[in-house]
């Protein structure tokens, strides 16, 4: 039998998690996107004043409102009350446990925070690939579908700090 080789590094991790199934409509006009990321404005540089203590202290109260912007944006959203779930995920798609069964083919919106430099929400638009009863529960793979660039790139360097941590850890634990 041939081993099949898999195209994207996954990794297994606890998160921030919610799934629900969507609408072929809903998902034909959808786009996976961020929530609470930094924003533009955090990007227009301004001149320096004479005084380097002051400066300072501008670029920390800066810092300061662009998490609280951030924090308040996920909350508005519903990403704090997100149960914290196991999944396994990939630049191209996710594995997790459901009480509930979904259909193949179903869309599905994933609602999810990863911790990249800040906490970050992403809305994640998926279909579902497989559903396996095992025991009391259902497994189930989506791939992720109308997934930009710069999510799928964002989604890739969450796995990679994610790697560097666990080998960290084995090291330290040696």
């Amino acid at each position: 039998m041939e081993k099949l080789e898999r195209e994207a590094v996954r990794i297994d991790v606890i998160l921030p998690f919610e799934v629900r199934t969507i609408s072929e409509e809903e998902i034909k006009n959808s786009v996976a996107r961020t929530v609470g990321d930094v924003p533009l404005f955090s990007y227009i540089p301004l001149k320096d004043t004479l005084d380097e203590a002051l400066n300072n202290w501008l670029k920390l109260i800066n810092a300061k409102l662009d998490y609280l912007i951030n924090l308040l944006t996920r909350e508005k959203e519903g990403f704090h009350k997100l149960p914290y779930r196991k999944v396994n995920i990939s630049e191209k798609g996710l594995r997790f446990k459901s009480e509930s069964p979904f259909q193949i083919g179903d869309p599905v919106e994933i609602k999810i925070v990863l911790d990249l430099y800040q906490p970050l929400g992403f809305y994640i638009y998926g279909k579902i690939l497989r559903c396996e009863k095992k025991d009391e529960e259902y497994e189930v793979a989506l791939e992720f579908v109308n997934l930009p660039t710069h999510i799928r790139e964002k989604i890739g360097f969450f796995i990679l700090n994610k790697e560097r941590e666990m080998i960290r850890e084995k090291r330290v634990a040696k």
